[in-house]
């Protein structure tokens, strides 16, 4: 009687290891591609809205491809106001729109007194941001389930 181990198998699973690194890193790169879209539906959905402030933002990618991002375009400007003809960067308006702003006392007559208390005399911030921020777990527990589902095919292979 004889016993025999066949190496080839063995050979093919440490070739297979062997590609992994690779294979992981375009895993990782992909599944933050099909991340960014689902990003950015969760800051359109906070935001709501006409949709003026949704367009201004945009998904980015990391230049490695190993992050996503979603934020007010770049060189992008609003229309100009009717009143001074000003144009701003959409990335200033999204801000304000998201942390809040002051907004000026009323002017015009002599010795004015605002009714109006200290603080009063702020726009409080929507906070869409952090709204779709709580949002991004269930969106990164779906790109982790798929590298790992790519690493399990590429293992199988």
């Amino acid at each position: 009687m004889e016993v025999n181990i066949d190496a080839s198998e063995v050979k093919r699973l440490a070739e297979l290891l062997e590609q992994s690194p690779g294979v992981i890193e375009a895993a990782k790169k992909e599944a933050i591609a099909a991340a960014a879209p689902k990003l950015k539906a969760a800051v359109d959905q906070a935001i709501g809205g006409s949709g003026k402030v949704r367009s201004w933002q945009g998904q980015s990618i990391g230049s490695k491809g190993l992050y996503a991002a979603v934020r007010p375009k770049k060189d992008t400007w609003t229309e100009k106001t009717k009143k001074k003809g000003h144009q701003y960067a959409v990335g200033y308006v999204t801000n304000a729109i998201d942390s809040g702003h002051r907004f000026p006392a009323p002017s015009g007559r002599k010795h004015y007194k605002p009714r109006i208390r200290s603080r009063a005399m702020t726009v409080k911030g929507r906070r869409f941001y952090q709204q779709a921020q709580a949002r991004t777990g269930q969106v990164a527990q779906e790109a982790a389930e798929q590298i790992v589902q790519t690493v399990m095919e590429h293992l199988d292979g």
